[in-house]
């Protein structure tokens, strides 16, 4: 977790891919574990926050379409 990216775009895709695997696993892991992960942080930190992770691996794989 961190704010040393400023933009979707500076985040690297394997930091992405780190973290959608860590999402993925916390699913199968019960509520808590949804509650804890599935959080948005303020500020908002580009290579944490299930919802922008989500969504900048969502363009990302757009893009490559």
């Amino acid at each position: 977790m961190s704010n040393k990216y400023k933009k979707p775009e500076d985040v690297p895709t394997h930091v992405i891919c780190d973290r959608l695997e860590e999402l993925s696993n916390s699913v199968t892991k019960g509520s808590d574990s949804i509650n804890r992960d599935f959080v948005m942080t303020v500020p908002a930190q580009l290579d944490h926050d299930a919802d922008l992770i989500l969504s900048i691996a969502a363009k990302r794989l757009r893009d490559l379409s």
